[in-house]
């Protein structure tokens, strides 16, 4: 009788503790002229408390959501009071460590903040004791933006804040290993609705904020039209040029449910898609 109760008993506490798990989304999001730093960002945050940025476009994923809020003016590598990394890093410690999987939505340079996490971890996400299921990369800027390059060179580097500093190319691309996911796959949704002017300075398709070589998750900056694990082109002045390969980051990939060309969206209505 006692083997049949502690038998009974063991079942009851693996249905207990399978029911208490959930799927949850943390949200992180990208430059922005507002501070959106709360102290209560480990609690269940409604919609629109101080994450104002996603708006309604946080609807788009069902389920519990949390979200990652920091001065949208800083330098998404940081730590400190109200910076990206340690904000992060206290939400994903607090809420995707225990029994609950997470997901991560970030939105361009929200993206940078968190692939810099990853490649900072110091061992997979799983060794290290977090469930993270995976990454919805939306515009990623985590490449960089010719625009921020074009700002810093124009200005003898004189203009812009913090952000637009780590947002320069060769700064988002040398700053860390970008092939080191952290075994998580950071999946990536692009879009292609560009603007006359910002387009005029990025490379390939882009959103009028950034390129597909960033977007799109690709080893080397380049001027790209399409969305996959590897595209071979044409480059340089005929008949002077040649054709050339370029690859997506290791633990990269184009979202299942995105075209490899991409989504006739611009910067912002990107964010409406952290379904996928």
């Amino acid at each position: 009788m006692k083997t049949k109760l502690g038998y009974l008993l063991a079942i009851f506490l693996l249905m207990a503790g399978t029911v208490s798990a959930e799927n949850i989304t943390v949200f992180v999001h990208g430059k922005s002229g507002n501070n959106f730093c709360n102290p209560d960002d480990t609690k269940d945050l409604v919609q629109n408390s101080t994450t104002s940025y996603w708006g309604a476009q946080a609807n788009s994923v069902s389920g519990k959501k949390f979200f990652v809020g920091y001065d949208g003016t800083s330098d998404p590598r940081t730590y400190g009071s109200c910076r990206a990394q340690t904000i992060l890093s206290k939400v994903l410690s607090t809420r995707c460590r225990g029994a609950d999987t997470c997901k991560i939505v970030c939105h361009s340079a929200g993206c940078y903040a968190t692939e810099y996490w990853l490649s900072y971890l110091g061992g997979t996400a799983s060794s290290k004791g977090y469930k993270i299921s995976g990454v919805t990369a939306l515009a990623a800027a985590s490449g960089g933006s010719e625009l921020a390059s074009a700002l810093n060179g124009l200005t003898f580097g004189f203009a812009g804040n913090a952000m637009d500093k780590a947002l320069i190319v060769s700064n988002a691309r040398s700053s860390f290993n970008h092939n080191n996911t952290a075994g998580v796959t950071v999946a990536h949704v692009p879009g292609y609705k560009g603007m006359i002017g910002a387009s005029a300075i990025l490379p390939g398709e882009d959103d009028y904020a950034v390129a597909y070589h960033s977007a799109c998750g690709y080893s080397q900056a380049a001027g790209l039209s399409k969305c996959q694990s590897s595209i071979t082109q044409y480059d340089g002045i005929w008949p002077f040029g040649g054709n050339k390969t370029y690859t997506q980051y290791i633990g990269h990939t184009r979202a299942p449910s995105v075209p490899s060309e991409g989504l006739y969206e611009n910067h912002s209505e990107v964010c409406n898609d952290g379904w996928r």
